[in-house]
């Protein structure tokens, strides 16, 4: 089926309900209530339902929303992209017909981000594993696979409430120096992450697609952003690696949010040593579990992970999308 055959629209206020059932995750039969929670928490949790794309059967009364998309900007000059679920029971349409709507909203997603005026970088997207046709859809649109991720999570010790205890509590080898991100200039945390990609096993495919304040944008974002759960690794004075917690009570969990060392520090078990120490000096925070995401593909970080008793509970394939500079954004 020929994409002009098919009628997209940016979503019209008196469409918006019948597009977020298209959206929510839950069982039909609760899917308008979850739909209208979601219309009214977006102003909350920063969602422009003008960033809304439907495919359009204007033939039936009233017209029917067959596939949605919604664009979330975040930090970073990024956007999340959200596509609709699987169709109910009486969704008369044959698979082709839905790919083909999949993927024409998403590609009137790409344009509405293109030209809504605002400095959007990277448009991504995270579906579940086994939604294979989501998959293709973003992938025949012409999003870039990155990686399949692994969420893990293992439980920790809550104590406090207490603020993070600094790393130089402890001791560290010999050339070896941690600091807290409170004491460092953005410029130097950017160096560590900059050191730590350097022939890294997670997503190498986005290197080099964002520019490292958006990057670092992007961390900070998650959760509650507190300077002193970051923490820098030292050597000889340069910048050679970063550990970054982020406490995200909505969840009860204390969130890893990056862990990396550069090829001179790899290798050396530092990585648990940096992973138990910043996990203890976190404690006050009054999380009871730790959750982080890795690349299917990161063997020694999986293994590591596999010691210190984290389990997988989500799986999960990264897509992509970079966009040139807007005009104004440049």
């Amino acid at each position: 089926m020929s994409q002009a055959q098919i009628q997209v629209v940016r979503a019209p206020e008196s469409l918006r309900l019948a597009a977020a059932k298209r959206l929510v995750g839950v069982p039909e039969r609760a899917r308008e209530r979850a739909a209208r929670q979601l219309l009214a928490s977006a102003p909350r949790f920063g969602i422009d339902l003008d960033l809304l794309w439907i495919s359009l059967d204007a033939t039936r009364r009233p017209p029917r929303v067959g596939e949605a998309v919604m664009v979330v900007p975040g930090e970073g000059r990024t956007a999340m992209l959200f596509l609709s679920v699987l169709a109910g029971r009486g969704d008369t349409r044959d698979e082709d017909r839905k790919h083909a709507e999949r993927v024409a909203v998403l590609r009137a997603a790409f344009e509405g981000i293109a030209a809504c005026g605002r400095d959007i970088r990277l448009a991504q997207a995270l579906p579940e594993r086994d939604e294979a046709w989501s998959i293709r859809a973003y992938r025949d649109a012409g999003m870039q696979l990155v990686g399949d991720l692994s969420y893990l999570q293992r439980a920790i010790r809550a104590t406090g409430p207490a603020p993070p205890t600094p790393p130089g509590s402890w001791e560290w080898p010999e050339g070896v120096e941690v600091v807290g991100a409170d004491t460092c200039t953005d410029e130097q945390i950017v160096a560590a992450l900059d050191r730590s990609y350097e022939d890294t096993l997670d997503c190498p495919e986005l290197c080099g697609m964002r520019e490292m304040p958006d990057v670092l944008a992007s961390h900070r974002a998650t959760g509650v952003y507190d300077p002193a759960r970051w923490w820098v690794v030292r050597v000889d004075g340069r910048p050679e690696g970063c550990v970054l917690m982020s406490h995200c009570p909505d969840q009860g969990a204390l969130e890893l949010v990056y862990i990396g060392l550069s090829p001179v520090l790899r290798g050396r078990g530092l990585g648990r040593t940096l992973l138990d120490r910043a996990i203890e000096a976190n404690a006050g925070c009054g999380a009871e579990r730790l959750t982080c995401a890795v690349d299917h593909r990161n063997a020694p970080a999986l293994r590591m992970y596999d010691a210190m008793g984290f389990g997988e509970f989500a799986s999960r394939t990264a897509l992509v999308r970079p966009f040139p500079p807007t005009r104004a954004g440049a």
